[in-house]
């Protein structure tokens, strides 16, 4: 009979969450670029951006509430404690920067209807070139970000617990002494009754 893994934890999701902000908050950037250059069709090219950034933004504070739970699970030993506070402190950055973007842009969109009035075309430019150069350097935060979550897997070996345990196993998140000088290595630790020898027949 065929099974299917069972859906991680909230503990156990962030691997997974984290990858939805990269990839709809580096994806709006060029719809900001074609809305620029759209004349007659700016502004379904930059609603959709918007909408990238909406979709974006929520799933980045899904992807910052994930991985503070996970790292709470985590032996805080040698540089790994550090490691994962700059990694949480770069993610809210993120999150923060890109709630802060999509509510500018959102107004940028809004504001016009609301009044009845269309932006002059020099004014509408001007705010576009200069949103998409605050984007940018909010693209870096969260590229360094995610660079910052690639170190802990890759370096120090942090692992994510995806699957559902036994009742009767209890479980946590160690992390192993480095051996000669490596890098500390986080393993599914798993407390309960042992596994059954197989006899070999």
């Amino acid at each position: 009979m065929t099974t299917f893994p069972s859906f991680p934890g909230w503990d156990g999701i962030h691997p997974a969450m984290a990858q939805f902000p990269v990839a709809l908050l580096l994806v709006a950037p060029l719809m900001l670029v074609i809305s620029l250059f759209a004349r007659q069709a700016w502004r379904a090219w930059a609603g959709s951006a918007l909408v990238l950034m909406v979709l974006g933004t929520a799933a980045a504070w899904f992807a910052v509430a994930s991985g503070h739970a996970a790292g709470q699970l985590v032996d805080k030993v040698q540089g790994l404690e550090r490691a994962i506070g700059q990694h949480e402190a770069l993610g809210i950055a993120t999150r923060n920067l890109f709630t802060l973007l999509t509510v500018v842009w959102a107004l940028v969109m809004l504001v016009p209807i609301w009044r009845k009035k269309a932006l002059a075309p020099a004014l509408r430019i001007g705010i576009q070139v200069g949103f998409f150069a605050c984007y940018i350097v909010a693209t870096a935060v969260l590229a360094n970000t995610a660079m910052r979550g690639g170190l802990l897997v890759h370096d120090y070996g942090v692992r994510a617990m995806l699957g559902a345990l036994p009742r009767e196993a209890t479980s946590a998140v160690a992390v192993t002494a480095p051996a000669e000088g490596g890098p500390a290595t986080a393993v599914p630790a798993v407390v309960g009754p042992a596994p059954k020898e197989v006899k070999a027949r």
